[in-house]
């Protein structure tokens, strides 16, 4: 208690000390007697707030409904507070009076000018002023020429003699009997005496890589420089030829082939095989021929053994025989035939797994997709 003590009165002493120092400066009022101070100083405003009034103008109006006419002339009710032209029927009657008025006047004005008339009769006057031309129609003629038929019906040979072509019948129609037991015969050509020439099936059966070919009258070359880069691309070829290239059936390139002692490509001689694509001895049809690069790459086998195979098969026909039912075409027309995604070049990608070509490749996996499809109908059963 005495430290207490002794602390408030030091304080209370500082406290007196303050007020006297304060005191001698003039600043022992407190906040409230200084707001006492400067609000008794302010003078309180005397009277009510002066609103400033503007002057009063009469409301905007429409004409028709405004009380004054257009020459300045006012109406019995002033503009301030007095009764529309709607409240009384009199100042209604002076308004249609003053507007027939003046309609009537404006047409007097028009009819001197000559306006009067209405939009209908001014163009009913322009119509008939016009004059009324009917066109007639011109047809144009051309020239009448000749049918363009085909030369199978048309009366007339190629060179006009006006010799008369027996039409292409059945056999069954024109009543002609062939002997069943007879091998079968295919039409070949008309000879100029009007007799068809007959061959038999064997005869008229040619290797797929020695295709017929008509040529009346023409004799062609192969130029010096396609015969020279001839023979550069032994795989494929390096020259295109619509007419005595043979097409493979896997790369459908129409070339003639790289072979040097090829005479059907060299020479252009139709009775010789070419030597750069094969023939299937069973069906000798197009989807046997393959060219040297695609027999290497998508099925692992040399032009030379299969040129000197002369049982060499397709894989159309060794498939058809049951010799091997894995070992299919994997050209894309009959992946595509069978709902399988042509493989493209595949051969990298065998290789790198091991396989020959593609064709063992796809061989493996139509195998591992078979053995799992028998595995599950085990299962079920």
């Amino acid at each position: 208690m005495g430290g207490k003590s002794t602390y408030e009165a030091l304080r209370n002493a500082r406290v007196l000390e303050n007020q006297a120092r304060l005191a001698s400066l003039g600043l022992n009022k407190t906040n409230s007697q200084h707001r006492e101070a400067t609000a008794s100083a302010k003078p309180k405003p005397k009277g009510p707030w002066n609103k400033k009034v503007y002057g009063i103008t009469p409301l905007r109006r429409s004409q028709r409904i405004n009380t004054t006419d257009t020459m300045g002339a006012k109406s019995d009710c002033d503009t301030m507070g007095a009764k529309s032209d709607y409240d009384t029927m009199g100042a209604k009657s002076d308004y249609e009076t003053l507007r027939n008025a003046r309609v009537l006047e404006n047409q007097a004005r028009l009819a001197s000018l000559g306006l009067h008339k209405t939009i209908s009769q001014l163009r009913e006057a322009t119509a008939s002023a016009k004059p009324k031309s009917k066109r007639s129609c011109h047809k144009k003629v051309y020239g009448i020429t000749a049918l363009r038929r085909s030369q199978r019906i048309n009366t007339t040979d190629l060179n006009g003699n006006g010799s008369h072509l027996p039409l292409r019948r059945s056999q069954r129609f024109r009543g002609s009997k062939i002997d069943p037991s007879s091998p079968k015969q295919v039409k070949v050509d008309v000879s100029e005496d009007g007799e068809e020439r007959f061959l038999s099936e064997s005869e008229d059966k040619r290797p797929a890589n020695a295709p017929l070919i008509k040529l009346k009258g023409t004799e062609l070359q192969l130029s010096a420089e396609a015969s020279a880069v001839r023979c550069n691309s032994k795989g494929r070829g390096s020259v295109y030829n619509p007419v005595f290239g043979i097409c493979c059936h896997f790369c459908r390139q129409k070339k003639l082939c790289g072979e040097e002692d090829c005479k059907r490509c060299g020479n252009f001689d139709v009775n010789e095989p070419c030597l750069g694509k094969t023939d299937c001895s069973v069906c000798h049809s197009s989807t046997g021929v393959f060219c040297r690069a695609c027999l290497k790459v998508r099925y692992g086998e040399e032009m030379e053994e299969v040129r000197e195979n002369k049982q060499w098969m397709c894989p159309h026909c060794i498939e058809a025989k049951g010799i091997n039912p894995y070992w299919i075409c994997n050209s894309s027309i009959c992946l595509t035939k069978r709902n399988i995604a042509p493989t493209g070049i595949a051969i990298f990608r065998a290789r790198q797994m091991g396989y020959e070509s593609v064709a063992h490749f796809l061989m493996d996996e139509l195998k591992r997709k078979d053995a799992k499809r028998k595995r599950r109908l085990s299962i079920k059963n």
